[in-house]
């Protein structure tokens, strides 16, 4: 089945942005100071890479299975002194009745079929984009975003599963152009199947 035709019989997507509660994910303690981490964690995953920050350290870890579909990240993100309350925090709860094709992106190539991005910074987020259109693979992807942002950032693109009425993401994000973007894409290539998916970048502290 493609996006559109899931678009077209209602199939919901759930996309939920929330504050990343206290914990673990791999070597990351989300209750360390500064009280700056973002996490996601998902369900529906089928295949996830990143790139720009290794993930082996204490500010940007990842723990999924392959099998099991399911993902985690988080990042600590790095404000630049900026304060950490609720007035660059994103909480949104939407449940992604996708009932037609829906760009709210700043990319209007023909071939997104849907798109919804917490990304101020425009340029960015279109190059973002513009890496995403050029590859199925979520690893080429990655790769791609670091070469043309040319960002130390912490890259994590996933493969989010469009067939799956179980996909769940539940996530956090800053709205500070210049530490978070993230982008949710479905598109339409000229040859292949559909495909959808969740990127996210963050600033992160140096370990």
């Amino acid at each position: 089945m493609t996006i559109s035709a899931i678009f077209l019989t209602n199939f919901v997507v759930f996309l939920v942005f929330l504050n990343g509660s206290d914990g673990n994910i791999g070597n990351c303690d989300l209750s360390t100071p500064p009280p700056s981490w973002l996490s996601t964690n998902a369900t529906g995953i089928l295949d996830w890479a990143t790139a720009g920050q290794p993930t082996n350290g204490s500010n940007f870890c990842v723990q999924g299975s392959h099998d099991d579909h399911t993902f985690h990240v988080a990042y600590h993100i790095d404000l630049g002194g900026i304060d950490t309350g609720e007035e660059v925090k994103k909480y949104v709860d939407h449940d992604y009745r996708l009932g037609s094709s829906q760009n709210g992106c700043v990319n209007n190539n023909t071939r997104i079929v849907y798109c919804f991005a917490l990304c101020l910074n425009d340029t960015l987020q279109n190059m973002v984009i513009e890496s995403a259109l050029k590859s199925n693979q979520v690893s080429f992807v990655a790769q791609d975003i670091q070469k043309t942002t040319q960002l130390d950032w912490a890259i994590t693109v996933m493969q989010v599963d469009y067939n799956d009425p179980n996909t769940h993401l539940n996530a956090s994000a800053f709205l500070v152009a210049d530490a978070y973007c993230s982008v949710y894409i479905g598109i339409k290539p000229k040859l292949g199947f559909d495909y959808l998916y969740e990127i996210q970048l963050g600033k992160i502290l140096k370990d």
